[in-house]
């Protein structure tokens, strides 16, 4: 019995040590994402308050609106038709302007600012095909904060990856072994799930009640953070993942079907958008989106939810006849790929709502304050130690 309780002591002894160096190492890393995806969670609906001025405009007598081959040229006119479009953003909403960006990346280049090398959006009004606004989408607020939350600023490659990836399974481990030090005997836990503190409480105290009461609290959704998080920052796990959820099976993605007309259309995006409107006459927005790759063809998807993205219809067509040759619904998709789609969703909180939405704010608020509450514990247990040698 002894051999027994002096191995379990040896055990946690290491995984204390583990849980706080490990802590100590990755907190920055923790910190900042976590904050980052924080501020993003609600990113959408405070785009549409602060940035109304470019967002909206007045719906005039005469409804009728301009094409949106007519809406590109404009836009695409400003830049001197340098840069393809790469989305067009289409609401059903009669007061909402129409939004085309345009970008440039440099996947060789490291730094977001190299790599992103051109990225504006265009604003128009739909039924007069004036520019309401040209906006530097590079450097937009929550723009910004998306490319610090995804690669810490340091564009897409492997070396962000790997940083993120290897951030985010330390915290995993911190989770885990976090609960297991959390674990309290049967005497110590009805002052282990809610704050007991008295007037002489000390600062320590309270400190360290708030990092590992909020850390049980939170864990399952923390953990569901991570793991989502590494669906995007590790490329072996997401396969993992797809490779478990369809029966120890690697299934492809479906191959994009060959076009079978040979009639080119002259203005290939307004056939493409009336078709699309015919299809889904109740959509919330529709995405139309030039793939960097010109070999595919014109990515379409149709929303019709505005905040779950997994719910969408994506559609391909052909860029020359705007043929349609694929569409692709979620009943349709195998479990790996169901997983994907659903990613997004539960990973900022937009499954169910606003509900949701709110929950992950918090989790993600509370989540970064674990590195700092984390370091405070230890500031004060190595003070208190340096205290006790000086008397």
């Amino acid at each position: 019995m002894v051999e027994v309780f002096i191995m379990k002591q040896a055990i946690k002894n290491t995984l204390h040590k583990l849980h706080l160096w490990l802590g100590l190492v990755s907190g920055l890393v923790v910190f900042v994402v976590a904050i980052t995806g924080c501020i993003y969670v609600f990113s959408y609906d405070i785009k549409e308050v602060i940035y109304k001025d470019r967002g909206h405009v007045e719906v005039p007598a005469d409804t009728s609106k301009v094409s949106i081959t007519a809406l590109v040229n404009t836009a695409s006119g400003v830049f001197d038709n340098k840069y393809p479009f790469q989305n067009i953003v289409i609401t059903d909403e009669p007061d909402h302007a129409i939004s085309i960006s345009f970008l440039e990346i440099d996947n060789t280049a490291f730094g977001y600012h190299n790599y992103m090398k051109f990225y504006k959006t265009v604003y128009l009004n739909p039924y007069t095909g004036k520019i309401i606004y040209i906006e530097n989408t590079k450097n937009e607020f929550f723009n910004v904060m998306l490319a610090v939350h995804m690669n810490l600023y340091m564009g897409y490659n492997d070396y962000s990856h790997y940083i993120i990836a290897g951030a985010t399974w330390i915290f995993v481990f911190m989770l885990i072994s976090g609960l297991i030090l959390w674990w309290p005997k049967k005497s110590q836990r009805k002052q282990s799930f809610w704050f007991r503190w008295k007037k002489t409480s000390k600062w320590r105290r309270k400190n360290y009640d708030l990092h590992r009461i909020f850390g049980f609290y939170m864990l399952l959704i923390a953990l569901l953070l991570a793991l989502t998080g590494l669906m995007w920052a590790s490329k072996s796990f997401n396969s993992s993942v797809k490779w478990v959820a369809n029966g120890g099976k690697t299934i492809p993605y479906s191959k994009i079907s060959d076009p079978k007309k040979t009639i080119y259309q002259d203005e290939p995006l307004d056939v493409i958008f009336q078709s699309t409107l015919t299809d889904f006459p109740d959509f919330k927005y529709i995405l139309i989106r030039r793939h960097p790759k010109p070999s595919i063809p014109y990515i379409v998807r149709a929303y019709g939810h505005e905040t779950q993205n997994y719910k969408r219809v994506e559609m391909y067509y052909d860029k020359n006849t705007a043929e349609l040759l694929d569409t692709f619904y979620f009943k349709d998709k195998n479990n790996g790929e169901k997983i994907q789609a659903l990613n997004y969703d539960l990973h900022v909180g937009s499954i169910g709502g606003l509900p949701t939405q709110i929950l992950m704010f918090f989790a993600s608020l509370l989540i970064a304050s674990m590195p700092i509450t984390g370091i405070l514990i230890w500031y004060g247990r190595h003070y208190k130690k340096r205290r006790t040698r000086v008397k």
